[in-house]
């Protein structure tokens, strides 16, 4: 009977909320995504060398990090806005201006990078391991425009509710992208594998994203608003600028490494970023799925209570996973799935999951900056934290290899959880205090 009348409150708690039933159809399909990468893992270390995997996951890290700047914090705006608008017409005047500004910006950047090769200067800095980057090149900025397109395609696809399209697309991306990569892989053993997984994987990425960007585009209303623009610009710029020092701060363990270490050795180290991925790629689901609720939702009081419950569950899950994760990996390694070579990756691991788990629920605070619009906060955090972590960086880094990277990152992402906590604390306090009382 109690089991009876447990399923009956599940049902009636769960099964018509919202938030769980977007976070069930988004999380089956990351779920895919992660199984599909544990899958072929082996596989992608077999057909690549340590090196080869190496400089592939590093270059990876370099686009990931890029691709986070330059999409200008634009993503903040239309999720902020798209909601705040009553008629059709007005979200597609948001849409057009949103694509115009990325697009403007976008090539006002890349352009005058590559006609004036200043991306040779930046990967002087960026390997100390010479590589050849002129046979990089092409495959690089494809892979960072097609990155900056599927975050906003899939933020778009998040915020106005469409997910059956999202489903659709990320399958067709799991399945394609991994097809063509191992095929080509294997087919064109003699070449170099790098810029072949680069390639096939990004062509691939190119062609859905042009396949899907017509469910955008049917939205669009053809009229470029200044107003939106600029009260957009007001909200992304102090995100990008966020983002810019995040590039020093999620950046700096893979830029140290390679200066103090070789891409063999760098190897087990992304191994065990791969592996700990996990838990930051459920988490951008699951903010992608809760920010437009958030953001929707005019009573803070009813916001202040949901998020203090998702902390503690989130915490719960992810702890669990972490432990999985580990002994999964345990498994794969103990049974030779993946060569011995790599075990280092099983000692690094703990310390990348507690770092993922902590900065899994920053954003659970932070998201309240967007909502207070008080997002010029982020880029004084996120200056603070560069520094930081940059020094911590440079002091153990050189000193304790990949340990050294993974105490640093737990650091970093601490520091970062604990300013956001007891600043939104302090912004909550204050708004609820201005909210009369009301007696019901």
């Amino acid at each position: 009977m109690n089991v009876v009348s447990l399923l009956k409150k599940w049902k009636g708690d769960y099964k018509d909320n919202l938030l769980v039933n977007r976070l069930f159809a988004v999380l089956s399909i990351d779920i895919l995504v992660k199984l599909a990468g544990f899958i072929l893992l082996p596989v992608y270390l077999r057909l690549m060398t340590q090196e080869e995997y190496g400089l592939y996951s590093y270059l990876l890290s370099i686009i990931f990090t890029f691709s986070l700047v330059l999409n200008f914090g634009l993503y903040i705006p239309l999720s902020k806005y798209y909601h705040d608008y009553d008629n059709d017409h007005d979200k597609g005047k948001l849409l057009f201006t949103i694509f115009c500004l990325l697009a403007g910006v976008l090539v006002c950047v890349i352009f005058p990078v590559y006609y004036f090769k200043l991306d040779y200067v930046l990967v002087k800095i960026l390997f100390k391991n010479q590589i050849d980057y002129t046979n990089y090149r092409g495959s690089v900025l494809l892979a960072l425009v097609v990155s900056i397109g599927n975050f906003m395609l899939t933020n778009f696809f998040f915020t106005s509710e469409k997910i059956k399209h999202l489903k659709q697309y990320n399958v067709l991306r799991i399945v394609c992208i991994n097809l063509f990569a191992v095929s080509f892989l294997y087919i064109l053993k003699d070449q170099d594998k790098v810029r072949t997984r680069l390639e096939c994987t990004y062509l691939v990425e190119l062609v859905l994203f042009l396949s899907f960007m017509y469910i955008y585009i049917r939205e669009v209303t053809s009229k470029f608003s200044p107003q939106i623009a600029l009260a957009g610009l007001k909200l992304a710029i102090p995100v990008m600028l966020s983002a810019v020092f995040g590039i020093v701060i999620n950046f700096s363990d893979k830029f140290f490494l390679e200066k103090y270490g070789s891409f063999k050795e760098m190897s087990y180290y992304y191994l065990a970023v791969s592996c700990a991925s996990v838990i930051p790629l459920i988490f951008t689901s699951f903010q992608n799925a809760w920010l437009p609720l958030f953001l929707k939702e005019k009573d803070l009081r009813k916001n202040v209570a949901k998020t203090n419950k998702l902390v503690v569950r989130i915490l719960l899950v992810f702890v669990f996973l972490s432990f999985a994760i580990q002994l999964f990996v345990w498994i794969i390694l103990s049974l030779g799935i993946i060569q011995s070579k790599y075990h280092e990756a099983l000692y690094i691991l703990p310390l990348l999951l507690t770092s993922q788990i902590v900065a899994a629920l920053t954003p659970l605070y932070s998201n309240y900056l967007v909502y207070f619009e008080k997002t010029h906060v982020v880029s004084i955090t996120g200056f603070f934290m560069c520094c930081l972590s940059l020094g911590l960086s440079m002091l153990f880094i050189p000193r304790w290899g990949v340990y050294g990277a993974g105490a640093v990152s737990i650091a970093s992402n601490a520091c970062y959880f604990a300013i956001y906590y007891f600043l939104i604390r302090f912004y909550i306090q204050k708004k609820i205090d201005l909210i009369p009382v009301t007696n019901s």
